[in-house]
């Protein structure tokens, strides 16, 4: 296994390059105030600007797309990027803020945190309980709270396990998310994308919503028995009835209630389980 150097290291390895004096963003020899890359900007192009020079967004994206260009034609611009983006003791960026090896200092800190997720995410065994694949593979067909718990116990039931309710199946919901290393806020797109990548939904069929559906719900409140009316019928009610599958047609979502004894005309009934 490599071992990861320090920032040090990558900084040593930066200034000793044969061509780092050839770098972009050096001063121009014959004006010290320019910058060699491109003369027309300041030396510290690349830094942010301090308090005694601010700035507005539009000029700080003109800066920082102006500074980008010289770092596209750097000769060390790998190990700037590397040198800058590297990790130090206290976890933070050895350099957080300014244009650094092509990279705004926010597309840095994305792909920290985005490496952060990826180390924290657990190992597949994690997933095997027979509730977590339930609320995965009933996740991949739809989304409401109430529909999820119907059809992940539909799962379970086939399976010989006990059905579950809306609460236990928003904390497996919530459970996934957080063992797949995503943060709470994910879309459910996402967090089935990422899924799908470690090959826990290997053979599911997704039904696909517009990207804004957060893989987490909302808080649920489920009625009382006092609420007769609105009251969700329970789980084993629903395993009966076959409870609706929401379909995407074109952009339109369409609520389609499978009858007993017709042929299923939605893939995501066989994903199920769900005998036509």
């Amino acid at each position: 296994m490599n071992q990861v150097k320090s920032s040090e290291e990558l900084r040593r390895e930066w200034v000793a390059h044969p061509h780092f004096k050839y770098r972009g963003c050096a001063p121009d020899p014959d004006d010290p105030k320019r910058m060699a890359g491109n003369p027309e900007l300041h030396v510290g192009a690349h830094n942010a600007p301090d308090a005694w020079s601010p700035e507005g967004q539009k000029e700080r994206r003109a800066r920082e797309g102006k500074a980008i260009e010289v770092c596209l034609n750097c000769p060390v611009m790998v190990q700037c990027d590397a040198y800058a983006s590297s990790v130090g003791p206290d976890g933070k960026l050895a350099e957080p803020e300014g244009v650094w090896g092509g990279r705004r200092s926010l597309e840095r800190h994305k792909a920290l945190i985005k490496a952060r997720h990826a180390r924290a995410a657990a190992p597949v065994r994690a997933f095997e309980t027979e509730q977590k694949q339930a609320v995965l593979q009933a996740l991949a067909v739809c989304w409401d709270p109430f529909e999820v718990a119907a059809a992940a116990s539909r799962v379970l039931v086939s399976w010989g396990e006990a059905p579950i309710d809306v609460r236990t199946a928003n904390w497996q919901r919530s459970s996934l998310v957080r063992l797949l290393g995503l943060p709470k806020t994910v879309s459910r797109m996402r967090a089935l994308a990422v899924a799908r990548e470690r090959g826990l939904l290997d053979g599911v069929v997704l039904v696909p919503d517009d990207g804004s559906v957060p893989a987490i719900p909302p808080p649920t409140r489920v009625p009382s028995s006092s609420e007769p009316a609105t009251a969700a019928p329970p789980v084993a009610d629903l395993a009966e009835r076959r409870p609706v599958v929401t379909v995407l047609l074109g952009r339109r979502l369409r609520r389609t209630r499978v009858i007993p004894g017709q042929q299923s005309l939605f893939p995501a009934d066989a994903a199920l389980g769900v005998a036509a």
